[in-house]
Parts: structure tokens; C-alpha cells; sequence
């Protein structure tokens, strides 16, 4: 009778050990099928956020073009203001050296003018006083 109990011990254990084994393998085949969906899942995630940066720097990099292009426009603005000026002053220049170029010229006159009158009031004074 023991050996009929060994027996069935035995099988009963190997019976335990076949359902055990069979729930581990399936226990297995589950969480490997949970893992597969999961990176799945991951994948997916990870290619819309590298969509979304990808929009993003596309954009941001839209708006430093934009803005490069408003300091270069404003740059060019402020450049042509600048030389427009400088042109400006360089044209008020020359007329104000022509201005004093005539005012010399009408104050050689107006000495020369004073000369001779000072020097015909000297002769008439001599000529007076003689």
C-alpha cells in the first residue's frame, strides 16, 4: 500500500508540476504578448513626440528666419538713414565752405572798399592840414 501511495504522490506531485509548468509557460507567453504590446505603444509615443519636435523647431526655426529678416530689413532701414544723413550733411558742408567762400570774398571786398575810403580820407586830411 505504500508503494500504491508513493504512487500516487507521485503522480499527483508530477500532475502539480505539469499545471504549474503549463501556468508558467502561459504565465510566459503573457507577459512576453504584454511587453510586445507595450513597445508597441512606446514606439507609437515616441514617433509623435518626435513629430511634435520635429513641428516645432520647424517653427522655431520659421521664426528666426522671420526675425532675421526683420533685423536685416531694419539693419538696411537704419543703414540707408544713416548714409542719407551723412550724404546730407556732407551736401550742407560744401554749401555752408561755399557760403564762407563768398563771405570772404564780400569781406576782401568791404576791406578793400574801407582801405580805399580810409585812404581817401588820410589824403584829404594831409591835404587839409597843409
Amino acid at each position: 500500500m505504500e508503494v500504491v501511495q508513493t504512487l500516487v504522490n507521485a503522480l499527483v506531485i508530477g500532475a502539480a508540476g505539469v499545471i504549474l509548468a503549463r501556468m508558467t509557460h502561459n504565465l510566459r507567453q503573457e507577459v512576453k504578448s504584454e511587453i510586445s504590446e507595450f513597445r508597441v505603444e512606446v514606439r507609437h509615443e515616441i514617433a509623435r513626440v518626435d513629430g511634435s519636435i520635429a513641428d516645432l523647431r520647424t517653427g522655431f526655426e520659421g521664426s528666426i528666419a522671420d526675425f532675421r529678416t526683420g533685423v536685416d530689413r531694419t539693419i538696411a532701414e537704419l543703414r540707408t538713414g544713416v548714409e542719407g544723413g551723412i550724404a546730407e550733411l556732407r551736401a550742407d558742408m560744401r554749401d555752408m565752405r561755399l557760403d564762407m567762400r563768398e563771405m570772404r570774398a564780400e569781406i576782401r571786398e568791404i576791406r578793400s572798399d574801407l582801405t580805399q575810403v580810409a585812404l581817401a580820407v588820410g589824403v584829404q586830411r594831409r591835404a587839409g592840414h597843409q
